[in-house]
C-alpha cells in the first residue's frame, strides 16, 4: 500500500532523459532531510507527457505518490512569466506541511521552464539542485543545503528500462551467483585466446551436431585431425575441468542440452559478467570515486513499439546504461557487410538510445572481427574488443570505458 502520509516531495522537470530524476526520486540519503520523497509531482511539456506517464509507472512501482501536470511550455523563452504562474499553481496544490519539505529537481525540461521553476522555488525560500550527471552526485542550487550530495545507485536495469518506456520481458535477467569453476574457465579460455581462437570454431562445430544417443548427449568421434591437434585438445581440457564434459573414448559426452549450450558459448558471456561483476566488488571495497550498479545478463527488451531484442550483458553506473553483446562465432571477412554481424551491430545500435544519458555499446568477439565490421561499428559508436590481444586484457578495457568523474 503506498503512503500517502505528508513527507518530502520532489517536484521534476520532464525532459528526454528520465534517469536524473529517478536516481534522485529512490534515494535514501541520510544527510538530507529531502530524501527518500513520498510524494513526486512530475513538471512536463505536452511533447513529454509519455516520457512522464513511462516515469511515474517506475516511480509508483516504489510506492510513491505521482502526479503529473503538464505546462504550456510552446513560449518565447523570454516571456516566462506565464511559466511561473502555472508552476505556482501546481506549488500551491501542496499542503502546508508538504511545502516545507518541498525540493526542486531542475535537472530535466527546457532552458524556460527550469529557470521559471528556480524562480518560483526562490521566492518562496526553498531549494532546488542539479544532478551533475558526469559525477553522480547532487549539486544545491539554493537554500540552506549547501552539502553536495553523492546519488546512491538504487535503481534497478527494470527502473531504467521502464522510465524509457521499456520493458523487461521473461524469460527474466539473470543476477548469476557465479561458480568457480565456470570463472577458472573463463580465465583459462582469455589467458589463452591467441590459440585457442583458431581452434575454437572446430569445437563449437562438433557440439551443435550433438544429441541424444543411448542416454548420452554427444556427437560422431571426434577427427583424427582434431585429436592430434594440441590446441584443440588442451581446449577441450578447460572444459573437461568444468565437470560439464567428458571423454568417453573418442567421443565428448556433455551433461544435457544446457551443458552443451553453455560450452558453446554461454561461458563467454559469463566470463564478461564475471569480470564486469569483479570490477564492482573491487571498487566497492576501495572507496572508488563511481560504484556499478545493477548487474544482469540475458536481459530480453521489449520496446513500446512491441519490437524485441536480447542484450548479453547490461550495467548502470554513475547514471549510464552499458549494453554489451558477446559473441564466439565467426564473421567471414569475406562475407556481406549486410551479413550476420549486421544483425548483432544493428542491435545495439537500436538499444543505444534506452539509456540517459546515451548508453555506451560494445562487442566482446572471443574472436577477430572483419575490418568492414570493425569500421561499421566505429561509424556506430560502438566499442569492439575482439581477439588477442583484446579479450586478454579484458578488464582494462572495462576500466577504461565505464567513465568515471573528473576530479578537480
Amino acid at each position: 500500500m503506498i503512503d500517502t502520509g505528508s513527507g518530502p516531495v520532489h517536484i521534476c522537470l520532464v525532459s528526454d532523459t528520465n534517469l536524473p530524476n529517478l536516481n534522485p526520486a529512490l534515494a535514501n540519503i541520510s544527510e538530507s532531510r529531502f530524501f527518500p520523497p513520498k510524494r513526486v509531482l512530475l513538471l512536463c511539456g505536452t511533447g513529454h507527457l509519455e516520457q512522464a506517464r513511462y516515469l511515474k509507472d517506475t516511480l509508483v512501482d516504489h510506492r510513491l505518490v505521482v502526479d503529473i501536470h503538464t505546462i504550456d511550455d510552446g513560449l518565447d523563452p523570454i516571456e516566462i512569466s506565464s511559466l511561473i504562474g502555472q508552476i505556482s499553481a501546481v506549488f500551491e496544490t501542496l499542503s502546508p506541511e508538504e511545502k516545507q519539505l518541498a525540493v526542486l529537481n531542475a535537472s530535466g525540461g527546457g532552458k524556460a521552464l527550469s529557470l521559471a521553476a528556480v524562480s518560483v522555488f526562490i521566492r518562496n525560500n526553498l531549494p532546488a539542485f542539479l544532478v551533475d550527471t558526469s559525477n553522480d552526485r547532487i549539486v544545491w542550487l539554493n537554500g540552506e543545503e549547501r552539502l553536495t550530495l553523492d546519488i546512491p545507485d538504487n535503481a534497478s536495469l527494470e527502473d531504467v528500462l521502464s522510465g524509457n518506456g521499456f520493458k523487461i520481458i521473461p524469460p527474466h535477467p539473470v543476477r548469476h551467483d557465479l561458480n568457480e569453476k565456470q570463472i577458472l574457465l573463463g580465465e583459462k579460455m582469455a589467458e589463452n585466446v591467441k590459440k585457442f581462437s583458431e581452434v575454437i570454431g572446430a569445437f563449437n562445430g562438433y557440439m551443435s551436431r550433438a544429441k541424444e544417443t543411448e542416454g548420452y548427449y554427444q556427437a560422431g568421434p571426434v577427427s583424427h585431425k582434431l585429436y592430434k591437434n594440441h590446441n584443440f585438445m588442451k581446449l577441450v581440457d578447460c572444459f573437461c575441468e568444468t565437470g560439464l564434459l567428458e571423454w568417453k573414448k573418442h567421443h565428448l559426452v556433455f551433461r544435457g542440452q544446457d551443458a552443451a549450450r553453455f560450452l558453446r558459448g554461454g561461458w563467454f558471456e559469463l566470463y564478461g559478467y564475471a569480470v564486469i561483476n569483479q570490477i564492482k566488488h573491487d571498487w566497492a571495497e576501495q572507496g572508488y570515486p563511481v560504484q556499478i550498479g545493477d548487474v544482469a545478463s540475458g536481459v530480453n527488451i521489449e520496446s513500446p513499439t512491441g519490437s524485441r531484442n536480447e542484450i548479453d550483458i547490461a550495467f548502470l553506473c554513475n547514471n549510464r546504461l552499458y549494453l554489451i553483446e558477446c559473441k564466439t562465432g565467426y564473421f567471414s571477412p569475406s562475407s556481406h557487410p549486410s551479413g550476420p554481424s549486421s544483425t548483432m551491430l544493428y542491435k545495439l545500435d537500436w538499444l543505444k538510445d534506452l539509456g540517459a544519458p546515451a548508453s555506451k555499446t560494445a562487442i566482446f568477439s572471443y574472436r577477430a572481427l572483419p575490418d568492414h565490421d570493425r569500421e561499421r561499428a566505429q561509424q556506430m559508436h560502438i566499442e569492439v574488443v575482439a581477439g588477442w590481444p583484446d579479450i586478454a586484457k579484458l578488464r582494462v578495457f572495462l576500466e577504461n570505458w565505464i567513465e568515471v568523474p573528473q576530479t578537480n
